[in-house]
């Protein structure tokens, strides 16, 4: 008899250890061995999210962790338990005989969707998201992961059912990202989830006491429960008249279409700011061929957040692409009549524009909420399970929630989606506390530097290996005498590594790191 699947050896069982990860061979299919807790298990290989390689991330107890982007998979089902990723990951069958491993292939699927529950039409109960962005996309699912079978329905002002937004700054400003890669899920995903996704949609207000929402459009809607997870808006230029033609912010799908269009070869552009998405940005465009001028505030870009030798080293790597920066400078004006041809720096220098990006942050978009106070920011406070009110939580940009010295709010799409994700969990049911410790990654002049942690402001920087001559190093963050954050080139392990320990609290002490640490080692100790 002719076996009907593929089936091989692919090691011994003394060859790998707890904690260890092996890339294989089966047939002609690559296959990720895993071994914890003396349990062998073998799952496909590449990430659901970037299809980055999993064997070179980490694995600590059954947690998976990817390497670039710290998306996270449970080892022993393959499913998704952390953005970015939306999928698990496939799994074989494993058996041990004769102190071999041997796996056999039981799925050519390179990812799935975790369970969730199918919706009853019969049931009236009504759950809105306000925000289709990460936040929003991860919330419906964990709505349907955590079981809930009303109706879902999510508004969001976009032209768009929820896309990847990261890559809008990034491969697809370029013009190497297609429009299929786009879309987060396929239409017909949400149609057969029950997921009601209203584009075009502005919330004028939300009433937290009746539960009514209303649209700009002269509809009113009544929840059970809500998510406001609205993300945040643009920061204008003081003094910008609104008239003016050639200003444009990069926040959404359609601004990277229009400035991918814009941003043609030999056009000069102004990037007013030096922000992670302004250089992203700039990058972005001048691989497109622009001629780019940056203008900032800060004399070093990210020195608040990185410290000021890899805000220097980032620096470096855009010069050397041809990009020109004019740091520790404020915009006198904008000239041009009609549409803008040229930025007036305060110095008096006159930089020709043929369009202008502005990159001056963001602030909570929630002017909209009735009867919930405000942070001095804009955004709201929830508690330990992003519950604003009864009935009412809050995920994203626009949150600050509990840590344990006080709260915090932060802007990065991971954590968007890891709040999403237990908002819609909670909102089903869950009850499930967010305490997951930040984590966000950016590309600069195709460099990925990757960052755990938060840190404000900070005391000192303890580094493993040089930024200035090293082609991998760590920068470590001290405050109050304790590691607060990391950043990272190449050291995607050591970056996963320190947010799990973060995440454990079990954080060495900064006498210890400055001694030199194994992360790794670390990590796997008891």
């Amino acid at each position: 008899m002719i076996a009907d699947y593929t089936e091989a050896a692919v090691c011994r069982v003394d060859d790998l250890v707890d904690g260890q990860l092996k890339e294989v061979r089966v047939g002609d299919t690559d296959v990720l061995l895993a071994r914890a807790d003396g349990q062998f298990y073998a799952l496909h290989p590449k990430c659901a999210h970037y299809q980055a390689p999993l064997a070179k991330g980490l694995l600590n107890g059954h947690r998976l962790i990817c390497p670039w982007h710290n998306a996270c998979f449970d080892v022993r089902n393959g499913h998704r338990l952390e953005a970015p990723a939306l999928n698990g990951l496939p799994t074989h069958e494993v058996r041990i005989e004769g102190g071999q491993v041997f796996v056999r292939l039981t799925t050519d699927k390179e990812s799935l969707e975790n369970p969730m529950v199918a919706p009853d039409p019969s049931t009236e109960e009504t759950y809105v998201i306000v925000g289709g962005g990460g936040a929003g996309a991860f919330a419906v699912e964990g709505l349907r992961e955590g079981g809930f079978i009303g109706k879902i329905v999510m508004l969001t002002a976009s032209q768009e059912a929820p896309y990847d937004r990261p890559n809008c700054s990034k491969d697809y400003l370029q013009g190497k990202a297609p429009d299929e890669w786009m879309p987060l899920r396929s239409d017909e995903f949400y149609k057969d989830y029950g997921i009601d996704i209203r584009t075009n949609q502005h919330v004028t207000s939300l009433d937290a006491t009746t539960r009514q929402i209303e649209l700009a459009s002269g509809e009113t809607l009544t929840y059970d429960k809500a998510l406001i997870c609205s993300g945040g808006k643009p920061n204008p230029l003081p003094g910008l008249d609104p008239e003016l033609k050639g200003v444009y912010t990069l926040r959404s799908l359609h601004d990277s279409q229009k400035l991918r269009e814009m941003g043609q070869q030999g056009k000069r552009v102004v990037i007013v700011g030096s922000s992670f998405i302004g250089l992203e940005g700039a990058m972005s465009l001048r691989k497109l061929g622009s001629d780019v001028d940056v203008v900032g505030m800060d004399d070093v870009p990210f020195a608040k957040i990185v410290g000021e030798k890899i805000g220097r080293l980032m620096q470096g790597w855009h010069e050397k692409e041809g990009i020109r920066f004019h740091l520790g400078r404020k915009i006198d004006r904008l000239e041009g009549s009609g549409a803008v041809n040229a930025v007036l720096l305060d110095n008096g220098q006159r930089l020709s524009a043929d369009f202008v990006l502005l990159g001056l942050g963001v602030k909570p978009n929630t002017d909209f909420l009735k009867a919930i106070p405000r942070e001095k920011d804009g955004g709201v406070k929830t508690d330990n399970y992003l519950k604003l009110a009864d009935g009412l939580y809050a995920a994203g940009d626009i949150a600050h929630y509990p840590i344990t010295d006080g709260t915090q709010r932060i802007e990065h799409w991971k954590v968007a989606g890891l709040q999403g994700y237990t908002a819609g969990m909670n909102m089903a049911g869950k009850e499930q506390s967010y305490s997951s410790i930040p984590f966000f990654w950016t590309n600069q002049q195709g460099k990925r530097i990757n960052y755990v942690g938060h840190a404000d402001h900070f005391d000192a920087i303890i580094y493993d290996g040089d930024p200035e001559t090293d082609e991998a190093f760590l920068a470590l963050y001290v405050l109050n005498d304790q590691i607060k954050a990391a950043a990272g080139l190449k050291r995607d392990q050591d970056i996963i590594a320190i947010r799990e320990l973060l995440h454990a609290g079990r954080m060495p002490s900064v006498e210890d790191v400055r001694q030199g640490i194994n992360w790794v080692d670390e990590l796997k100790k008891a």
